[in-house]
């Protein structure tokens, strides 16, 4: 039988109905707090430029476990990764085992550091990571791992270039040298032989024409490896010289001011190069040379009013100035629009010293 009269709330019945309500409103805010923190993790890994993806035990992508970075640098759309296995989808085939055994390493508990590696986009295009595995702490569903990447294509890039401007300068070098062997041998070498002989043989008619001709040949081969006026009086008078050899007339400005030996041969080669470039090329009818020092930097430029269209990478002049200046921590930028004239700019690390 329903009781008629319900039995009044005791002080214990009060105390406990109390208790757990202070809890509940407990245990929501600290449910809103984690929601919160892993909202803000969330944001964190979605806007950090890492490439950032959970794994599982045996190398599978965890569902909806990639960041934003990893998804637009591989090209995959959210989600899309959920399930693969990572060293079979995301490095080239050669490189699986490698990176298999790498991650299965971190797994089994084996310290493992970064190392440099190549990851796949969507489209089968590498790129150059340097990438991490590393556990994270164990979640409901099961233990993950985190691999961590960053992308390193552009330092790579940028390691070849500086492997092949090496080459080229090396190639450069051996070719300079043994055109210097051939102009000694077949010039001013040949001449002295002939004066020797013609010593032994008592003949000295025409030899002081003769040594005078080999002599001049000699210097001129000097002025070729180095200009004589550069190193005495510096890189005004040096260019002062180049600008009057000229076909094409030069308007010439240039710091009568002493710079480091390399910087003042570098910036009197790019002149002379890009000289010759016009007397050439261009059929240009006037030509400026603008040198001044700016700061830590010597500033060339070398403009014409020619046909423009030059390739600063098509021939082995200007690449090997660009070069030249890479050695120096330089740049070189050449823009030569279709009829409207070259304008070659150079800037040089500057290091003066009194001369």
């Amino acid at each position: 039988m329903r009781p008629l009269l319900a039995r009044r709330p005791t002080y214990d019945d009060r105390v406990a109905a109390r208790t757990t309500k202070d809890e509940l409103v407990t245990l929501r805010a600290r449910v809103e707090e984690l929601e919160r923190n892993r909202e803000l993790l969330n944001a964190v890994a979605n806007h950090a430029p890492s490439l950032l993806v959970l794994v599982d035990a045996d190398g599978t992508v965890r569902p909806g476990a990639t960041n934003v970075a990893f998804e637009r640098t591989l090209g995959y759309a959210p989600d899309e990764a959920n399930g693969l296995v990572f060293w079979e989808h995301f490095v080239p085939p050669e490189d699986a085992e490698l990176t298999r055994h790498a991650i299965e390493d971190v797994v089994a508990g084996r310290p493992y550091g970064e190392r440099e590696g190549r990851w796949l986009t969507s489209t089968g295009e590498v790129v150059h990571v340097l990438w991490t595995c590393t556990p994270l702490p164990p979640f409901e569903t099961g233990p993950a791992w985190l691999l961590s990447a960053a992308d390193i294509s552009l330092r790579k890039q940028h390691e070849a270039e500086v492997r092949e401007s090496r080459a080229r300068i090396v190639a450069a070098a051996d070719e300079a040298r043994k055109r210097l062997e051939r102009n000694l041998h077949d010039g001013a070498q040949q001449r002295l032989v002939a004066l020797l002989l013609r010593l032994r043989a008592g003949v000295l008619e025409g030899a002081v024409d003769e040594l005078g001709a080999a002599i001049e040949e000699l210097r001129e081969l000097a002025r070729g490896i180095h200009p004589e006026v550069l190193t005495r009086r510096g890189l005004a008078a040096a260019l002062r010289v180049v600008a009057a050899r000229s076909p094409v007339p030069v308007d010439l400005e240039a710091p009568p001011e002493r710079f480091d030996e390399q910087v003042e041969a570098t910036a009197y080669y790019v002149v002379s190069e890009a000289l010759a470039n016009v007397a050439k090329y261009a059929r240009a009818t006037r030509v400026s040379v603008r040198v001044r020092a700016d700061g830590d930097r010597l500033l060339v430029e070398v403009a014409d009013d020619g046909v423009g269209g030059a390739d600063a990478y098509g021939g082995s002049g200007l690449r090997g100035l660009g070069d030249r200046l890479a050695a120096l921590d330089g740049e070189l930028s050449v823009e030569s629009p279709a009829g409207a004239g070259t304008r070659i700019h150079a800037q040089i690390p500057l290091s003066r010293t009194s001369r």
